[in-house]
């Protein structure tokens, strides 16, 4: 599948979707996401995002071939590259956006750093299972979780704890 057919103008991406039914609450998840949309095109909320979506495009294309490291490293799949971009589209407005980087198993990871002691790093697994991990100083949090639509508030929580002063 050619990337260009998956782009969105506003985000790059693929579009939203809802568990919604009625064409009521379908129409204003619709104008929600085209509000936000129009949010993250401003250099005070999109830049640091959109960068990161590129970071993701650049590393999907260059790993999308088994054997991408020359070490027999499995390609990232289609369905970790749609995971993975729905994860940065679902971070809150005004969130540091994560290097992005993949993984010899065909995950793809977003991490966010600070130091040595303050990082967080989020493995995307095919089946969209999120599997992190976080140094909060001499504290670790460990785990993993389905992703869904958005972000658990624990996962968003590490983000807030690694990025704060």
């Amino acid at each position: 599948m050619s990337l260009a057919i998956m782009d969105r103008p506003a985000t790059g991406l693929i579009p939203p979707t809802s568990g919604s039914f009625s064409p009521t609450a379908n129409f204003v998840h619709e104008q929600n996401s085209s509000w936000i949309d129009r949010i993250r095109e401003t250099n005070v909320f999109g830049s640091e995002r959109n960068l990161a979506m590129d970071e993701l495009r650049q590393t999907y294309e260059e790993c999308r071939t088994p054997n991408w490291d020359g070490f027999d490293a499995q390609a990232v799949v289609d369905e970790v590259f749609f995971a993975a971009s729905e994860v940065l589209d679902s971070l809150p407005l005004g969130m540091r956006a994560p290097t992005v980087a993949a993984e010899p198993d065909g995950h793809l990871t977003l991490e966010w750093y600070r130091s040595p002691s303050r990082t967080l790093s989020l493995s995307i697994s095919p089946s969209r299972d999120i599997h992190y991990a976080a140094l909060l100083g001499a504290r670790k949090a460990y785990g993993s979780e389905p992703f869904y639509e958005a972000l658990s508030s624990t996962i968003v929580d590490l983000i807030n704890q690694v990025m704060s002063e």
